[in-house]
C-alpha cells in the first residue's frame, strides 16, 4: 500500500488500417524491405503534396464514435515542428488545436466486479514517423513506416493503479480491433503505449512531476512498468528527494524504468495550420452512414454469448482474445452448428493445435465446415471421438475436406450389423456363464464386459450404440 495517491494518463498511437498512408499513395506494409514503400510524400521532396485518405478519416470517425467522443465536423490539420532523424520533413502533420474527437469516455470493469469510467480527452489524426533501427554503433532509418495513419488517444488523468492501466488499454485494443480500425498488435507497434505518471500525498489537489514510460509494447509490460515506477516514486518521495519530469523506458531485462531524457518546462514544438490542406466540411450525413456502418463490438458480443448461447465468461474471452477465431467461431454457428459443440472445440482440440504450431487460425487451412462435419459425423456415429484426435490435425495441415480424411484413412464405425455380430458370437460364448450368472442382478457389468472385448477386438472402431442393441439381443437369446 503507497502513502501516496497514483496519478495516471496514458497516450496511445495507433495504426490505422488502411491500404495506403494517410497523406499519400504509398502502400501500408509491414516487414517488407526496408525504404521500399515510400513515395515522394513521404520523403519530403520540394513539391510533393499531402492528400487527405479518406479511409483513415472513416476510421477515426467509427473509433471517436465508439469512445463515446464528439464528433468535429471540421476536418482541420496542423504541422508539428521539431528537428529528428526520423522526421525526414522537419515536421509532422497532425490535428494539434482542432482534433477530430473529443471528451470521450471508456468503461472498465476490475478484478473485483467494480466498474470505472475513464474519461478520453482527445482523439486527433496524425502521421506515423520513420522507423530506427539501431545495429551496433549505427542507426539506420527505415521510411516504410513514415507517413502511415495514426489516431493518438489521449486519455484523461483519472487512472490510479496498474489494474486500472491495463484494463483500460485492453478495453481499448479490443474495441479498436473489432472495429476493423487496426489490428492493434502491440507487438508490431501497431499500438503504442505511453504512459504519463505522478505521485501525491493523499488529500493534495496539485500534481506532482509528471513521468513518462514510453513504448511499452504489452499490458504484461504496462503492469511491470506501472508498478515498478510507483515503488520507484514512493521511495525517493519518503526519502525527500524531488521527482523530476523525464521520459523513462521499461527494461525488459531488468524489469525497471530507465532514464531516457529530462525534459524541461519549455515548449517542445511549435505548431501552426498545415497550409497544404485545407479544411474539409463533412456532413453529418456522411458521418452518421459511417456510425450506422460500424461492426458488432466486443462487449455485445460476449453479452450475446453468454446470454444467448449460455457460455462462460472465461471461455467467451478466450474466443473474443483473436478477431480471426471470433469470425471463425460465428462463420461455424453459422452454417447451423451447435454453439456449445463449436466451442469445445475451439478451447481444446483446436487450441492445442493452433498453441504448437504458433499460428492464428486462419492461417490454417481448417474451415468451418470442416468443424461442422465432424460435429455432425460424431452425431451420424459414423465416427468417434478417438478419429476426431486424427484426423483434425490433418486437416488443419492440407486442404483434404474432412470426408476425404476419414475415406482414405479408414476412420471410420463400423455399423454394419452382420459385422458386429459375427465379432459378438466367440464373445459372448466365451462369457456365456456370466451372462447367466449375473445378468438378472448386474445387467450393466455384463453389457460393459461384453462391450469392452468388442471394443477391443475392434480398436474401438465399432459403433456403440448399434453394438449395445445387438448385444442385448444376444443376451436374450442366450438366457431363453
Amino acid at each position: 500500500m503507497t502513502n501516496f495517491e497514483v496519478i495516471i494518463g496514458i497516450e496511445n498511437h495507433v495504426e490505422l488500417k488502411t491500404k495506403s498512408k494517410m497523406f499519400a499513395p504509398a502502400p501500408v506494409t509491414y516487414g517488407e524491405e526496408p525504404n521500399t514503400q515510400v513515395s515522394a510524400v513521404d520523403l519530403g521532396y520540394p513539391g510533393a503534396l499531402p492528400t487527405v485518405n479518406e479511409a483513415g478519416v472513416k476510421l477515426a470517425i467509427l473509433a471517436c464514435h465508439a469512445l463515446n467522443m464528439k464528433i468535429n465536423p471540421l476536418l482541420r490539420f496542423d504541422r508539428k515542428n521539431y528537428f529528428y532523424p526520423d522526421l525526414v520533413k522537419g515536421f509532422q502533420i497532425t490535428q494539434q488545436f482542432h482534433p477530430i474527437g473529443s471528451e470521450g469516455a471508456l468503461e472498465i470493469t476490475l478484478t473485483d466486479g467494480s466498474k470505472k469510467t475513464i474519461s478520453i480527452e482527445r482523439l486527433h489524426i496524425e502521421e506515423d514517423t520513420a522507423k530506427q533501427n539501431h545495429i551496433g554503433d549505427l542507426t539506420y532509418i527505415d521510411y516504410n513506416r513514415s507517413g502511415v495513419g495514426l489516431v493518438e488517444i489521449v486519455s484523461k488523468p483519472e487512472i490510479r493503479s496498474a489494474e486500472e492501466a491495463v484494463e483500460y488499454v485492453n478495453n481499448l485494443r479490443e474495441i479498436l480491433l473489432f472495429l476493423g480500425v487496426s489490428d492493434v498488435k502491440m507487438n508490431e507497434g501497431s499500438l503504442r503505449c505511453d504512459i504519463n505518471i505522478s505521485l501525491r500525498p493523499y488529500g493534495n489537489p496539485t500534481f506532482g512531476s509528471k513521468v513518462e514510460i514510453k513504448n511499452l509494447n504489452s499490458l504484461n509490460n504496462i503492469k511491470k512498468a506501472v508498478e515498478f515506477e510507483i515503488r520507484r516514486q514512493s521511495q525517493a518521495l519518503l526519502n525527500g528527494e524531488t521527482i523530476g519530469q523525464e521520459t523513462r523506458r521499461f527494461d525488459e531485462n531488468t524489469q525497471e524504468t530507465v532514464l531516457m531524457r529530462v525534459k524541461s518546462d519549455g515548449i517542445d514544438y511549435k505548431y501552426f495550420r498545415e497550409p497544404n490542406l485545407v479544411p474539409i466540411r463533412l456532413t453529418p450525413s456522411w458521418i452518421e452512414g459511417i456510425i450506422k456502418s460500424s461492426p458488432e463490438l466486443a462487449a455485445t458480443k460476449r453479452q450475446r454469448y453468454v446470454e444467448q448461447y449460455k457460455m462462460k465468461l472465461e471461455d467467451v474471452n478466450y474466443i473474443l482474445a483473436s478477431l480471426e477465431l471470433t469470425n471463425f467461431f460465428e462463420a461455424t454457428v453459422a452454417l447451423g452448428c451447435d454453439p456449445i459443440k463449436v466451442l469445445n472445440y475451439l478451447t481444446a482440440d483446436i487450441k492445442a493445435l493452433l498453441n504448437k504450431e504458433n499460428l492464428a487460425i486462419d492461417k490454417t487451412q481448417l474451415q468451418p465446415q470442416d468443424i461442422c462435419d465432424i460435429i455432425n459425423l460424431l452425431e451420424q456415429g459414423v465416427i468417434s471421438s478417438k478419429h476426431v484426435k486424427t484426423l483434425l490435425p490433418i486437416v488443419f495441415a492440407s486442404d483434404k475436406t474432412v470426408l476425404q480424411v476419414v475415406e482414405e484413412n479408414n476412420l471410420k464405425l463400423i455399423s454394419d450389423v452382420k459385422v458386429i455380430e459375427d465379432l459378438l458370437i466367440p464373445i459372448v460364448k466365451q462369457n456365456q456363464t456370466l451372462i447367466v450368472e449375473n445378468y438378472e442382478n448386474r445387467p450393466e457389468r455384463v453389457e460393459k464386459t461384453l462391450m469392452g472385448q468388442l471394443m477391443k477386438e475392434t480398436g474401438g472402431n465399432v459403433n456403440p450404440d448399434v453394438a449395445l442393441t445387438i448385444i442385448n439381443k444376444m443376451i436374450k437369446n442366450t438366457l431363453k
